[in-house]
């Protein structure tokens, strides 16, 4: 848009330097002065009539003077032909390039053309052409090329676009090597412009939504490519289309600030990830990603935690187990039921300190429970181990066992007893291991 405004207004210039000109040599003939060089008849004064001063005059040749030395340094290329093609007038750029490329006919007239004729846009159709010139050097200048009529002959302007259409050229190369890079992506992608229209989508996307690529070639909307979706039930299907809509909506304004990020559920029992990021323009791009192997796997692991949660609930003994780090990671029905722990305690990390400072609390004083921290604490020769304890209530007896599991882990056991062993060590290892 800037370069059709400068154009226009070169284009104006070039028509007021051409009026005043007309008008100039009409004042000099006026006051017995011939407008062209060189000497010519001199015509009688008009003393009937009233012509313009002599400080007038002046004023006319100096702004004639300053729209001939705009037109001639303004950095577009301008010429006038007749209807038959004919060069009638060109300013210094035309002459300095036609002289560049035509030496031979430096300082000739009529000079050749730079464009060929047929490449040339009619003064009648609205818009511009792009044309280029082969230079010496093998390369090619490119311009933008509009006819103006102006009385009996056609003005032309050319304007270089040369830096225009290598940025085009490199913006082209960049999408076609995302283009090509996106192909070989398991990961749908759609990129939107800042209305909304899709501008960019990868054979994944095809794939995973089933959508022909000759619809998407169309460039249809975002909200029509979610329609589509619906259509193909590639969306989880709403209770309310109303309030389905409303979502979609969302869904834009939520992509455009970079924070939308949803799981689809889809009828067919296919699980997708929806991400949508900004770009710097205004668009929005929204990637697709099929999650069902992934929603698979997390849901048969949760069968199995549950299911050996719930074999570990089955035993009589308490059970808590201990990472590597001392963090309580798993226990069962009988440990809440003995230590008087509630399920929702397990919302907060419980460290072996913690635990064991809970169970000393509620049994008689014994030095098992240091034992315990720091056997949980220590990777280094860890051998099973059991001791008793006595509760506050001085009548449960409790067979405490300790044993060391896989990647440093630790399983802490409690058993009620009604009475201890009439022989028993203070602490008694049932087996080492290295």
């Amino acid at each position: 848009m800037a370069g059709m405004d400068f154009t226009l207004l070169a284009t104006l210039l070039a028509v007021a330097f051409l009026t005043a000109a007309l008008a100039l040599y009409a004042l000099n003939t006026l006051s017995n002065r011939d407008f062209a060089q060189g000497p010519g008849p001199t015509l009688p004064v008009r003393t009937d009539l009233d012509g313009p001063s002599a400080d007038q005059i002046t004023a006319q040749r100096r702004e004639l003077a300053q729209l001939r030395a705009t037109v001639e340094h303004i950095p577009l290329i301008l010429w006038r032909q007749d209807n038959d093609g004919a060069l009638t007038w060109a300013n210094k750029p035309y002459i300095d390039l036609t002289e560049k490329l035509h030496p031979d006919r430096a300082g000739r007239w009529p000079m050749p053309h730079l464009f060929k004729q047929k490449s040339l846009a009619h003064p009648d159709t609205p818009g511009h052409r792009r044309i280029s010139i082969d230079m010496e050097d093998g390369e090619k200048r490119w311009f933008e090329v509009q006819g103006f009529r102006v009385q009996d002959e056609i003005l032309y302007s050319a304007t270089p676009i040369d830096m225009t259409v290598k940025a085009e050229v490199s913006l082209r190369n960049f999408v076609q090597t995302l283009t090509s890079t996106f192909a070989h992506l398991q990961v749908g992608l759609a990129i939107f412009d800042k209305r909304r229209q899709l501008v960019l989508f990868n054979p994944a996307l095809t794939d995973l939504t089933t959508l022909e690529p000759e619809w998407l070639s169309a460039r249809p909307g975002l909200s029509e490519v979610l329609d589509r979706l619906r259509d193909k039930n590639m969306l989880p299907e709403p209770k309310d289309y109303k309030e389905w809509r409303n979502r979609l909506t969302g869904l834009e304004k939520a992509a455009s600030s970079g924070t939308f990020e949803e799981t689809w559920a889809l009828p067919t029992g296919q699980n997708y990830r929806i991400l949508g990021r900004p770009h710097h323009d205004g668009g929005i791009a929204l990637t697709f990603e099929d999650i069902s192997s992934e929603v698979s796997l997390t849901r048969r692991f949760r069968s199995e935690i549950e299911l050996g949660q719930t074999a570990l609930d089955t035993l009589e003994e308490a059970i808590a187990v201990f990472s590597e780090n001392g963090t309580l990671v798993l226990s069962n029905k009988a440990y809440s039921e003995l230590w008087d722990v509630s399920e929702n305690d397990g919302l907060m990390p419980v460290s072996i300190v913690d635990a064991t400072r809970h169970w000393q609390q509620s049994c008689q004083p014994n030095p098992i429970w240091g034992d315990i921290r720091d056997f949980a604490t220590t990777s280094q020769g860890r051998a099973d181990w059991e001791d008793y304890a006595r509760l506050q209530d001085g009548g449960t007896i409790l067979r405490c066992r300790v044993a060391p599991l896989a990647q440093g882990m630790t399983l802490v056991g409690f058993k009620t007893l009604e009475a201890v062993p009439e022989f028993q060590p203070a602490k008694t290892e049932i087996a080492q291991t290295a």
